[in-house]
C-alpha cells in the first residue's frame, strides 16, 4: 500500500492541476488515445467503477485503456472536473515501490451522477509526471443521495419513535424491494446502505440470533484484521474494544448493530425451495419459513449474502468406519478443552488450522500434529498490523481509507507485493526460519504476491500468525509436510508415504465446497449455473461476482470481510437504484 516518506520537493498542487487540465481536455474531446497516452505511463492502470459502464473494469497499459474507452469515453459526458479539497485527499507526496510521486483526488459529474477519482502520478522525465494509476467511481446518483441523519422529530413532535419504527418495519415486511439472504456482516452492511438510499430490504437469517454465524465458530476465533479496518458501516466499534476483536464480541456487536440501524430482520427463517423469477413483471416469488410459519414475498431483487462457502469439505478416506476416535470439521470444533490428554491431528494449514492447533496445544492435548499437504503463506500479526495501520491511519476517516484502498487496482497491488516480497519476508525472518527448520513449506503466494492477493484470489492458502508458528518451531506442535491421509486404522491414520500416525481425534481444516451447493437447494440450477463465482479474481484482477452483475437478472452477491462489504455495499445500492429508476436502459 502507499507508505509515508520524506516529501518530494515538487509543487504537488500545481502538478495535479496541470494533469487535471489535460484530463478535462481529452475527455471533452472524446479522445481515447489522448486519454491513455497523455495521462498515463505506458504501464499504467485505469480502474472504473460505474462511470463508463455499469460494471467494474481494470485496464492495464495504453492499448487496453484505449480499446476500452474508444467505446465509452464520449458517452460518459464527464464535466465539472475539480480538485478535491478534502484535507486527506489534497495533492501530497507518496512513495511507492516504483518510485516517488504525488497522489490526489478529484471530483466530477456525469449527466446522472456525481463522481470521484484518485490519481497516483510518477515522474516520466525530470519535468513531467504521468499516472501510474487512475481510479474513477460513481459516488451518488443525482437526486438519490444517501438520506443521512434524521432530526428525530416526527409529525411535529407528536408521533413516537416506536410508532415510526413499527410502521416502517411493517411496510418493508409487506412489500420488500430486496430480500437479503444472510445476516452476517455483509448482509447487515448492505441492508444499512440500502436503508440510507431508500431501498427497502428484508434480511432472512437462518440462525436464532444475528451474530450466531460467529458464535457457532471455534471459541478462540478473533477477527484476523484490526478493529479500525473492520469497522461497521456508519457505526465503528468503540475505541476501547480490543484491537483484534474476539468472536463473541463480534457476534454481540452485530446483533446490536442490526437493532441500532433499524434493520428489518427475520431470524430463525429460511427461503424454501424453489424461488423463481418472473422476467415479465420483474419480481421474484419466494416462500419463507419464518420461524415455522410460511410467508410468501415478491421482491424485485435478491442479494445472496451467505458467504463464499458451501458445505464443510471432508475428504472421503477408506476405512473410516474402523476408526475408534473422533472425526470432525473445523466448523464443528467446540474448543480445545474437550481434547485435553488426547492425540489430535489437524489436516490443513490455513488460518483455521493454525488457530485450532494453537488452542489444542494450550488446552493440554497430549500431542498436536498439523498436516501441511502443500505450501502456505504465513505472515506475522505484527507485520500485518503495521500494513493495516499505514492504509488505515489513526485519525483519518475510514471512508477516506476505504476510498484510497479501492483506488489501488488489485493488479497494481499484485505488482507492488511482488516487488517488495523480499523485504516483507525479511521482516518475518526469524518466524519463517523457525518454520522452515521444522520442515514447513512456506511460499509467498501463488506468484510471489503475498497473502493479500491470496485472500482475493482463493480466500485461503495463508495464515496470519498469532503464535502457532513458534509452537511449530519449538516442536510443541508436530508437523507432517507433503503427505495426504489415505486410510484409517482403528487407532490412527495412514499417509500416502506409508507412514502411520496414532491419534485419538482427527480434525479436517480442509475448507468448504462451492457456495453453489447451498444455493441449489433454494434456486433452480438454471439460475445458479448462469451466474459467476462469488469470489476470486477475473482476468482483469477484479473480484468475480460480488457487488457487480452476476449474469442473472435481479440476482446479486455480497461477500467479503467488513471492509469489502462496508465500501462495496454502496456500489451494489447504486446498481439496484439505477435499475429501479430505469437508468441502465438509457
Amino acid at each position: 500500500m502507499v507508505t509515508a516518506s520524506a516529501p518530494v520537493h515538487v509543487d504537488a498542487g500545481a502538478i495535479a492541476r496541470a494533469w487535471l487540465g489535460e484530463f478535462v481536455e481529452v475527455t471533452a474531446a472524446g479522445s481515447a488515445h489522448g486519454f491513455a497516452t497523455k495521462l498515463f505511463k505506458p504501464d499504467g492502470w485505469f480502474r472504473d467503477v460505474l462511470i463508463f459502464t455499469w460494471d467494474n473494469r481494470t485496464l492495464h497499459g495504453h492499448g487496453k485503456i484505449v480499446e476500452y474507452l474508444e467505446k465509452n469515453l464520449a458517452s460518459a459526458k464527464i464535466t465539472n472536473v475539480v480538485l478535491d479539497e478534502t484535507p486527506a485527499l489534497y495533492p501530497s507526496p507518496i512513495t511507492l515501490p516504483f518510485g516517488q510521486g504525488i497522489e490526489f483526488s478529484f471530483r466530477f459529474e456525469t449527466p446522472i451522477a456525481f463522481g470521484r477519482g484518485l490519481a497516483r502520478l510518477l515522474p516520466t522525465s525530470p519535468t513531467e509526471m504521468k499516472a501510474l494509476s487512475v481510479f474513477v467511481m460513481m459516488e451518488d446518483l443525482k437526486g438519490h443521495e444517501e438520506s443521512g441523519a434524521e432530526t428525530g422529530l416526527y409529525g411535529g413532535h407528536t408521533i413516537t419513535w416506536n410508532e415510526v419504527l413499527e410502521e416502517r418495519q411493517s411496510k418493508v415486511e409487506n412489500d420488500p424491494q430486496v430480500v437479503i439472504i444472510g445476516g452476517g456482516q455483509s448482509g447487515l452492511h448492505v441492508a444499512a446502505r440500502f436503508k440510507q438510499m431508500n431501498i427497502s430490504a428484508l434480511i432472512v437469517e437462518k440462525n436464532q440470533r444475528i451474530g450466531d454465524n460467529w458464535r457457532n465458530r471455534y471459541p478462540s476465533l478473533t477477527l484476523h484484521t484490526p478493529k479500525y479496518y473492520s469497522a461497521t458501516l456508519y457505526q465503528p466499534f468503540p475505541n476501547n474494544f480490543p484491537l483484534f476483536i474476539p468472536r463473541d464480541k463480534v457476534a454481540d456487536w452485530l446483533e446490536h448493530y442490526a437493532k441500532a440501524q433499524d434493520l428489518v430482520v427475520w431470524t430463525n427463517s429460511q427461503i424454501l425451495p424453489k424461488a423463481t423469477y418472473d422476467s415479465q413483471d420483474g419480481r421474484w416469488t419466494m416462500q419463507i419459513d419464518r420461524d415455522g410459519a410460511k410467508v410468501t414475498v415478491r421482491p424485485k431483487h435478491v442479494v445472496v449474502a451467505t458467504g463464499v462457502h458451501g458445505f464443510p469439505r471432508i475428504p472421503v478416506i477408506p476405512h473410516f468406519e474402523n476408526f475408534r476416535g473422533e472425526v470432525l470439521h473445523t466448523s464443528q470444533f467446540p474448543g480445545g478443552q474437550r481434547f485435553a490428554g488426547l492425540r489430535v491431528v489437524v489436516i490443513g494449514a490455513g488460518n483455521s488450522s493454525a488457530d485450532i492447533c494453537q488452542d489444542l496445544s494450550f488446552r493440554g492435548a497430549a500431542s498436536v500434529t498439523m498436516v501441511q499437504r502443500s505450501n502456505t503463506c504465513v505472515v506475522s500479526a505484527s507485520e500485518t498490523t503495521k500494513s493495516f495501520a499505514q492504509a488505515y491511519p489513526d485519525g483519518r476517516p475510514v471512508e477516506i481509507s476505504d476510498f484510497k484502498r479501492a483506488a489501488m487496482p488489485l493488479g497494481m497491488v499484485r505488482a507492488m507485493a511482488r516487488t517488495t516480497a523480499d523485504q516483507a519476508q525479511a521482516a518475518d525472518k526469524e518466524m519463517l526460519e523457525g518454520l522452515r527448520k521444522a520442515g514447513f513449506q512456506h511460499s509467498y503466494g501463488q506468484d510471489g504476491s503475498g497473502s493479500g492477493i491470496l485472500y482475493f484470489s482463493r480466500g485461503g492458502g495463508y495464515w496470519l500468525d498469532v503464535g502457532c508458528a513458534e509452537l511449530i518451531a519449538s516442536g510443541k506442535i508436530a508437523l507432517r509436510q507433503g503427505v495426504e491421509p489415505v486410510s484409517f486404522t482403528e487407532t490412527g491414520i495412514v499417509f500416502n508415504d506409508g507412514t502411520e500416525l496414532q491419534v485419538d481425534a482427527m480434525i479436517f481444516a480442509t475448507g468448504y465446497t462451492s457456495w453453489k451447493d447451498r444455493m441449489k437447494d433454494i434456486f433452480d440450477a438454471e439460475v445458479i449455473e448462469s451466474t459467476k463465482e462469488i469470489w476470486g479474481l477475473d482476468e482483469e484482477d477484479e473480484m468475480c461476482g460480488a457487488y457487480r452483475p452476476t449474469g442473472y437478472p435481479a440476482f446479486w452477491y455480497a461477500a467479503g470481510d467488513f471492509a469489502d462489504s462496508r465500501f462495496c455495499s454502496k456500489q451494489l445500492a447504486l446498481h439496484i437504484k439505477a435499475e429501479e429508476l430505469g437508468l441502465k436502459d438509457k
